[in-house]
């Protein structure tokens, strides 16, 4: 006797194999740039853009050229898109006598970017550490 077939049970399989099938999560834009420091190229540098809020920060590291592209977590690159604040550093155990960076670009960042999801992100930083 051949098994019956189920069509309402077809269907659950149908939705249940197409529910994963969307984007899920937040909505994330490639992002990327240059960084100088007194008209110079800054390597080795760490540039974070944070959202308000506890929401996860993207952030990337620049070459030699001072060039950088943002991963919002690892295999995504970008950031997530809205208004966020620009972090950048040299970190010590990464570059022996970093250039001194102003806390107005790092800790006490005034750099702000709006990330939008319809354009190439792209931003630049010039940097300087005469006080503003």
């Amino acid at each position: 006797m051949p098994a019956k077939r189920c069509p309402r049970f077809t269907l659950v399989l149908l939705l249940a194999g197409c529910a994963g099938c969307g984007q899920s999560g937040p909505e994330v834009a490639p992002v990327s740039g240059r960084v100088t420091l007194d008209g110079q190229p800054l390597a080795s540098a760490d540039v974070s853009f944070q959202p308000d809020g506890a929401q996860r920060a993207s952030s990337g590291r620049t070459n030699a050229e001072g060039r950088y592209q943002l991963m919002y977590k690892r295999g995504q690159p970008g950031a997530l898109v809205g208004e966020l604040t620009v972090r950048i550093s040299v970190s010590r155990e990464i570059v022996r006598n970093p250039p001194p960076i102003p806390a107005r670009y790092d800790t006490q960042s005034e750099l702000r970017r709006e990330v939008k999801s319809s354009e190439e992100n792209v931003f630049d930083f010039e940097l300087s550490t005469d006080a503003k």
